[in-house]
């Protein structure tokens, strides 16, 4: 039914993703962890699609991360291996689900804990299963984990309890910095403390196979780290890009894939349209930084002074040169890529202005 529809026939406000841009996208990010040997785990919270994740897979990804164990039990059921899940895991109910999803693929969850490490222990020996862990390090407020000087008795205390395999260590940066060179300056800061928790856990006879951390912002920080060897980034919003991206420094080979299509409905002023479009389809939620709230921007538009979001309307206020009619059509790309495709059950894959596939995203709701 959609498969060969023009870009004029799909109703809006709709979610297209530009098939060449992300596949793109996906290649350059594979080809520059091929040439550095780097590791690449891409995070899956944007686009929450295992096809998505298998063409990351497939460019050379080791594994895909995500926080969330419904979509890890969605991401199992559909064919993908090796799995970091990046929260820890409370509750009988979840933890016998993480059982079950051991026993069929290669699952690995974080822990910060040794009571929930005892908890999980406990139930996969009582389901004849062995749960992988890494410990979670913490890296300041907002974030879950454990301080690095006490990372190496909780690992000792780890070992202790059959129904876990301790894998490795993994940490959720925030080094929003936007100049390339402070980034690498505090990445690497980071990278000197953690290589030597690994030395003081690898010094106690433990061995410490997964190290994984950075993000979207060091992809091409991290692997140039030498003191430490195939580090995982947990990159992931580099498949779509958004606007706010492209204004930092060292995401210029990243283009924006994502754009949400909606039409003009209503012209009130002369400075003014109205859009088919409101936070309920495209996030205006924040920019990378989670604390200046900024909006989307217009593609192929020019003379938009403003665009403010209802929850279902937009009004963007225009200059006198630009140039819109009601039941014009146009793509507006999101401050934040991820938070907006989760907002959306379909995703039309554009090709030469034409849907070539719809992605159905049952992924969307899974927490």
């Amino acid at each position: 039914m959609y498969v060969g529809m023009t870009r004029d026939a799909i109703e809006t406000p709709a979610l297209l993703i530009d098939l060449d841009v992300m596949e793109k996208n996906i290649r350059t990010m594979g080809d520059y962890y091929r040439a550095k040997n780097g590791a690449l785990r891409p995070h899956q919270k944007g686009h929450r699609l295992p096809i998505i994740a298998k063409k990351q897979l497939d460019a050379g990804a080791v594994g895909v991360s995500m926080t969330s164990l419904g979509l890890a039990e969605f991401y199992v059921n559909s064919g993908i291996d090796d799995i970091l899940i990046t929260s820890e895991i409370y509750g009988t109910a979840k933890i016998r689900k993480l059982c079950a999803l051991s026993k069929h693929r290669n699952v690995t969850v974080g822990v910060d804990d040794i009571e929930n490490v005892r908890q999980l222990s406990d139930a996969a020996i009582n389901d004849k299963t062995k749960i992988n862990v890494a410990v979670e390090l913490y890296m300041g407020p907002g974030s879950c984990g454990v301080e690095l000087e006490k990372t190496k008795q909780l690992v000792k205390e780890i070992e202790k309890h059959r129904g876990v395999a301790f894998r490795g260590l993994w940490w959720h940066e925030y080094a929003f910095a936007p100049e390339l060179s402070e980034r690498r300056k505090t990445e690497f800061e980071l990278l000197d403390k953690i290589k030597k928790v690994k030395e003081e856990i690898e010094d106690a006879g433990v061995a410490v196979e997964m190290l994984s951390g950075g993000f979207t912002w060091t992809w091409n920080i991290t692997p140039e780290y030498t003191g430490l060897k195939n580090i995982e980034v947990q990159a992931g919003s580099y498949v779509f890009s958004d606007w706010t991206m492209r204004t930092i420094k060292g995401f210029e080979p990243f283009e924006c894939a994502l754009t949400v299509l909606t039409r003009c409905i209503s012209r009130p002023r002369p400075n003014e349209a109205m859009f088919d479009f409101g936070m309920n389809s495209c996030s205006d939620e924040a920019g990378h930084d989670y604390k200046n709230v900024v909006g989307p921007k217009f593609k192929d538009l020019s003379g938009v002074v403003g665009v403010f979001e209802r929850e279902e309307l937009a009004c963007a206020m225009l200059s006198d040169q630009a140039k819109v009619r009601v039941g014009d059509l146009f793509e507006v790309i999101p401050p934040h890529c991820d938070t907006t495709a989760k907002l959306y059950d379909r995703y039309y894959a554009m090709r030469d202005g034409k849907v070539e596939a719809v992605w159905n995203s049952p992924g969307r709701g899974l927490l």
